[in-house]
């Protein structure tokens, strides 16, 4: 009484395992390797904008560690401070201007299926964010090489690392959400009605 059979239809699992949800996520893997990969080449045959990157990055740590009183000598991209405990060098490196999550991060939105302007509103969006983050985290790292030399490593190498990786990755989610929300299912063959 009352228990009557379900619809028959694909079950989550049975249309993640279906050829076109495997066709379209490689499809993605290869796009986005791709893009990944000419992305990192040009900022490899690029030096001159990676060294303006790296000045820029630096010129806004100075900014921020000067606005909350902090003294240091900044020769282009290398600071050194002078603390209690004596002088520490802190050099920003191609690595440390958030480049590189934000090539990944573009290279992510770029292979996702959605609209031109839909991933030109994530690149706007998301390409500010992580700079931003960045220079949180290098001017946090900088109090940290200032104050307590024996965490740098802990927060430069792990903590830093790993939430700035989590954080991109939640922007993505969103962007996705945002983007596959209403109009997302019109896209992959539903009837959008």
């Amino acid at each position: 009484m009352g228990l009557r059979k379900k619809p028959e239809g694909q079950t989550r699992e049975a249309r993640r395992s279906s050829p076109s949800f495997r066709r379209e996520f490689v499809l993605f893997l290869i796009l986005f390797f791709v893009l990944w990969l000419l992305s990192f080449l040009l900022t490899r045959r690029s030096p001159g904008f990676v060294g303006a990157l790296q000045l820029l990055v630096a010129r806004e740590v100075a900014w921020s560690l000067e606005q909350l009183g902090y003294r240091f000598v900044r020769e282009g991209w290398i600071f050194t401070f002078y603390a209690a405990h004596g002088g520490e060098r802190l050099i920003v490196i191609p690595e440390c201007t958030g480049l590189y999550a934000t090539i990944i991060y573009c290279s992510i939105i770029g292979a996702y299926p959605a609209r031109a302007v839909e991933k030109l509103a994530g690149v706007l969006i998301g390409v500010p964010l992580i700079h931003l983050l960045n220079l949180l985290r290098m001017v946090s790292i900088s109090l940290v090489l200032y104050h307590r030399r024996d965490l740098f490593g802990l927060f430069h190498g792990y903590l830093w690392q790993v939430g700035f990786v989590v954080v991109m990755l939640l922007m993505v989610v969103v962007w996705m959400d945002r983007v596959t929300r209403g109009s997302g299912e019109t896209r992959r063959g539903g009837s959008g009605a």
